[in-house]
């Protein structure tokens, strides 16, 4: 299983979401628009509508933000 966190400097549920999959030794490539590689540009065009962070993608599928991945997974839709 492999993700990727879309995030930003300073964003406590970035953290968290960060913290929920190395809890669940889940893998995962963090796109930081801060940093020096990622861009805005680069989190719109990945991810479109979304307006908040973290966004999150796993094994390509997208899942939204930490609420939602909790969500899934409260449901039972997503087994990290």
């Amino acid at each position: 299983m492999r993700a990727v966190v879309w995030s930003k400097n300073n964003c406590v549920i970035c953290d968290r979401a960060k913290a929920y999959l190395d809890s669940k030794k889940i893998s995962y490539e963090e796109r930081n628009i801060e940093g020096s590689k990622w861009t805005p540009s680069d989190f719109f065009e990945a991810v479109p509508n979304a307006r908040t962070f973290p966004q999150i993608l796993i094994d390509g599928k997208y899942i939204g933000g930490y609420d939602m991945m909790m969500t899934h997974i409260n449901l039972g839709e997503l087994k990290l």
